[in-house]
């Protein structure tokens, strides 16, 4: 589930602390959807003090990394791997390695590590255990990006200068769908659906971004209005989601362009499971903030303060993510 997932190329948004009105014509929609949003910090382990929020299965799990504030800089300090079960510490990696980068709703965590020298892609037991999926000795390494509540595994290998898409099913353990990937100067895989469709941010060279079906078809993703890149955040049934032409845009699985939402949108960052919209958009001049867009219409504006937003719950009445550096929920209540 996506991820995914900060860490993932995107850059925290800083929010105002300040109250702000809602733009003009969407006092009533938010009327209509009236919530009370508390905030519960998450649990830190033992001797951390900051963490983020990098993968959410959308109901209780979620991976992201912990360490110490550092004394300049943005980075953490002896940065780990850390689970958690709504907002309870699971496990902290013992080291930098494996790495976790999402989690499903079974609690299987996928990732990477070093073995023989190189990267491969594992799963991760709550002990701490990584296990390596399966691999073509051909391959010099090899990683594991997102997974969705089916089991499947998305990830990339590396022959020599090749890097392909490889997807682990999860209905048939121990074998992967290995698909060529374009000539891209850079490439980020982002998420993957329950279809099994999954999503690629690439340099704006080359378009932005891809969907990529189980049929292994790469598909670019439709710029909007006089932008010629696009870039996609998540993806939920065929239906994805990001930006374009600053504006939140939505595409179907063939990356065809079906809509767009202006007004001060900044990007969309997931969809809940009744096909609500978390995002980031300027609401009150330059003061940006986490929303939420049902059918193009902003709802909602939760939270007041610092806020980067990783993930909205199947439910739609939580919001996971990170303020002021500390993994933290809003529930509606």
């Amino acid at each position: 589930m996506s991820r995914k997932r900060t860490g993932r190329l995107l850059a925290a948004l800083v929010f105002s602390t300040a109250l702000v009105s809602l733009p003009a014509g969407q006092s009533a929609a938010s009327e209509a959807e009236q919530c009370t949003w508390q905030r519960t910090e998450w649990e830190l382990p033992a001797g951390t003090e900051i963490g983020s929020v990098e993968g959410y299965d959308g109901s209780r799990y979620a991976v992201g990394v912990t360490g110490q504030r550092p004394l300049l800089g943005g980075n953490i300090v002896d940065p780990r791997g850390t689970l958690w079960d709504d907002g309870t510490v699971v496990l902290r990696a013992g080291d930098r390695f494996p790495q976790f980068r999402d989690v499903n709703s079974a609690g299987i965590v996928v990732g990477s590590t070093i073995a023989d020298d190189g990267f491969i892609g594992v799963t991760i037991d709550h002990d701490g255990t990584p296990t390596a999926l399966p691999a073509d000795p051909e391959w010099t390494g090899y990683s594991a990006w997102a997974i969705n509540n089916a089991g499947d595994i998305a990830g990339w290998a590396h022959i020599g200068t090749q890097t392909n898409l490889v997807v682990w099913p999860g209905d048939a353990p121990g074998t992967y769908r290995e698909t060529a990937a374009p000539e891209l100067s850079s490439r980020f895989l982002v998420d993957i659906d329950e279809q099994g469709r999954v999503i690629v941010q690439t340099d704006s060279g080359a378009g932005g971004g891809f969907v990529v079906g189980p049929d292994g078809r790469w598909h670019g993703l439709a710029p909007a209005g006089e932008a010629d890149f696009a870039t996609p955040q998540a993806i939920r049934d065929g239906r994805i989601v990001g930006s374009s032409d600053n504006a939140v845009a939505e595409w179907d699985a063939q990356g065809t362009l079906i809509d767009t939402i202006g007004d001060g949108a900044i990007s969309a960052r997931a969809i809940g499971g009744s096909g609500t919209i978390a995002g980031t958009a300027f609401v009150s001049g330059s003061t940006a903030r986490v929303v939420l867009w049902r059918d193009g219409v902003l709802v909602d504006q939760p939270i007041p303060n610092q806020f980067a937003l990783t993930g909205l719950s199947d439910d739609e009445r939580t919001i996971v993510g990170s303020e002021a550096r500390i993994p933290s929920h809003y529930r509606c209540s």
